[in-house]
């Protein structure tokens, strides 16, 4: 086998096992969305959207007070994270550009990226939840702003970084202030790149489980009050999903299936909205 014929092989060889490997995970995810479509479709009802919880044994009930609790949460923890996520990255990008603060809060960021989020949850737990007695919605939101933080910051600072250094200059040379360039230019280059990492953390949070168990625990009943202990999706599947009832695994089976279908129409929506804005 001579070197060309010897380089062909070898490269079969790697385009073969590449391939194998993405049917391999694409597999997986088919069969995964696969059975939270079959088993949460069939269980979806109205009353999952107008009833609170019945007591352990009782038929009936929704989960009413979990989707409120939910959108709460993660609207609250997408208000926190989202922009202190943007600004560190285009402070990270624009004015440390290359400097050792940089590099270190980047490093920092990637350590926080793979931190289990129970860690999270213990940490606001100990400084939100214990001082004050008892659990509550805002250490909730708070747990899952940490965990966004570092996507977005980590995101946003790699896709300003590819915005080509002579787009500021020209727009320098028209007489532009900093601050316009950045919004103006480098965002509207970068905006693409940001949104998806913005829908990347709100996709890994939305799904967390850890740390509301930690901070915002649970609630039986309706309420919108973030002082105090209120429901999530997550911690209501968690709970069903151990419980001894098919009736509450058919209840956790339609709210994982609702949690999916969100973040897929939010996903869509952005990248519309993207394409719309930015041609």
């Amino acid at each position: 086998m001579n070197v060309e014929e010897k380089r062909k092989f070898e490269s079969l060889v790697a385009l073969s096992l590449s391939t194998l490997a993405a049917i391999f995970g694409l597999f997986w995810l088919v069969f995964i969305l696969g059975d939270v479509l079959i088993h949460g479709m069939s269980a979806l009802k109205l009353s999952l959207f107008t009833h609170d919880p019945t007591p352990p044994g009782v038929t009936g009930g929704g989960l009413r007070n979990a989707f409120m609790g939910q959108l709460l949460i993660t609207v609250v923890a997408t208000l926190i994270g989202v922009p202190v996520g943007v600004l560190g990255g285009t402070f990270l990008a624009e004015y440390a550009r290359g400097t050792r603060i940089a590099q270190l809060v980047s490093i920092l960021s990637d350590i926080m990226v793979s931190v289990p989020s129970i860690v999270i949850g213990t940490f606001i737990y100990a400084i939100l939840v214990k001082p004050v007695g008892h659990f509550n919605g805002w250490a909730g939101s708070v747990a899952l702003a940490v965990i966004m933080i570092p996507v977005v910051l980590r995101t946003t600072e790699d896709m300003l970084s590819l915005v080509p250094w002579t787009l500021r200059e020209a727009a320098f040379a028209l007489g532009a202030p900093y601050y316009k360039v950045i919004t103006q230019v480098v965002y509207r280059g970068a905006a693409t790149g940001i949104l998806t990492g913005i829908l990347l953390s709100i996709a890994r949070v939305a799904g967390e489980t850890a740390p509301l168990l930690f901070t915002s625990f649970n609630n039986s009943f309706f309420s919108t009050e973030m002082k105090g202990p209120i429901a999530s999706l997550t911690v209501s599947i968690f709970q069903y999903a151990m419980g001894p009832y098919d009736e509450w695994h058919q209840q956790a089976w339609a709210a994982s299936f609702m949690i999916t279908a969100v973040i897929l129409v939010i996903t869509i929506l952005g990248r519309l909205i993207i394409r719309w804005r930015y041609k």
